[in-house]
């Protein structure tokens, strides 16, 4: 029998409503047995204590860009999903734009059997809106539902018309499924890069597309009684604005933003030169950093998402759009000052947020918060502990991120998913053995 014993944490736990100091918290044989105060450790026990560390319930991340099939130098489903459990994460969601794409049964299942065969952590696999992302035909929606697609995204990509995505909104919201759109409005994207209709090559990316996209896309769920809508990555002050204002008037729409655009800025609100990276949306302006920032904390964004996109290392002129970032989501955000005095809110972000992001499928994801007598899915870290990404901490294949080198406060101790633990931080934790 294997017992664990964590002792005098602070419990956060958003998914019940628990934020608790000097908690202590035993695991047998990964089940959760007790929560309490000031417990004995049991004979034999592994007892665990770090000043000032947290537990929590699992992060599950909304997000993610796998490479496999399809791209296997970018990244593996093996080395991405332990990357996330080195980041907290106990679940994550998979996008749809691989090689092929999701956009069928065949291709559904087979990411599902690689899904099951490599992951570290569960993947809740989304399938396409339209047949090859193309933005002109919907999937079968209803049969990739019954296959267990987890929701609806051509992200990468935002080719649908109006019509086409209350279409794909009244049909996802039957199932029960959310509709998860990139907020780009391909259209204006063509018209700012000078007519070129090849998405590889829109470099310049204007506010204006991303506050044009969802505007339709508010347009046509107001069109779908019963459908759900979700924004991803949002970046600018207007979108926040909009976003406000929808769920005020009682629409069900959410959205999510990324690290990278809560702590970094670009050369201009567009894309240019002197950005640190180079992502979709571009890095805004500061006014823009900031609105998100007062959008998470009241409320209006929902969750923190990684946008995980991994890529070869290539020189800054060549470099295709997108971070890998999954392993140091909670990192990048705590480097944020004052964002530990609102770190409630920041793991309720990862935690909670994301959960009713979801709804029904979100039962797919481990834990139901903390409650004794289920199987540990919980993620222990020390906020105030740093490290600093480098070949030697960093488990993704991709090294694109603009973290890289710099010191990052908040380190992920252990994670545990549906009660097996699934990181181990080896440096800090010596008295377990290996995962």
């Amino acid at each position: 029998m294997s017992q664990i014993l964590l002792q005098a944490v602070r419990l956060i736990d958003p998914v019940n409503g628990v934020d608790l100091e000097g908690c202590d918290l035993l695991i047998e044989d990964g089940v959760l047995q007790q929560v309490g105060a000031e417990m004995s450790p049991p004979k034999g026990a592994t007892v665990l204590r770090r000043r000032g560390s947290v537990v929590a319930p699992s992060f599950v991340d909304l997000h993610c860009h796998l490479r496999e099939p399809g791209q296997p130098w970018k990244e593996r489903i093996a080395r991405a999903t332990a990357a996330a459990s080195a980041g907290g994460f106990g679940a994550i969601c998979a996008m749809a734009n691989l090689n092929p794409p999701v956009d069928s049964l065949e291709s559904l299942r087979r990411s599902q059997r690689d899904n099951k065969a490599w992951a570290r952590v569960p993947i809740l696999q989304f399938a396409a809106c339209t047949k090859d992302l193309a933005g002109l035909e919907l999937t079968n929606l209803e049969a990739l539902a019954r296959a267990g697609a987890a929701g609806f995204s051509d992200d990468g990509r935002h080719g649908l018309s109006q019509e086409l995505l209350a279409e794909a909104l009244r049909r996802a919201g039957a199932l029960g499924l959310i509709v998860a759109i990139h907020p780009e409005d391909e259209a204006l994207l063509v018209l700012a890069n000078r007519g070129n209709r090849d998405p590889g090559q829109w470099r310049i990316r204007p506010p204006g597309a991303e506050l044009s996209a969802i505007e339709h896309a508010l347009s046509a769920l107001r069109q779908a009684p019963g459908a759900r809508l979700h924004l991803q990555h949002v970046s600018t002050a207007a979108s926040v604005e909009l976003v406000r204002r929808a769920k005020a008037e009682g629409l069900p729409v959410t959205a999510e933003v990324t690290p990278h655009h809560l702590m970094l800025t670009g050369a201009s609100g567009d894309a240019g030169p002197a950005d640190p990276g180079r992502c979709n949306p571009p890095l805004r302006t500061e006014a823009d950093r900031m609105a998100l920032w007062e959008a998470l904390l009241e409320g209006t964004i929902d969750a923190i998402a990684s946008d995980h996109a991994p890529h070869e290392a290539a020189p800054p002129s060549e470099r295709l759009p997108g971070f890998s970032g999954i392993q140091l989501v909670l990192s990048a955000v705590l480097g944020q000052g004052g964002a530990l005095s609102h770190l409630g809110r920041v793991v309720e972000t990862l935690t909670a947020g994301p959960r009713r992001v979801l709804g029904d499928p979100g039962s797919a994801v481990p834990g139901d918060g903390i409650r004794s007598g289920e199987s540990a899915s919980l993620t222990w870290f020390d906020p105030n502990q740093s490290w600093t990404p480098s070949p030697q901490s960093w488990l993704s294949l991709g090294t694109n991120t603009p973290f890289w080198g710099e010191p990052l406060k908040g380190t992920v101790l252990a994670t545990f998913a549906r009660g097996r633990m699934v990181h181990l931080n080896r440096e800090l934790v010596p008295e377990l053995g290996d995962v």
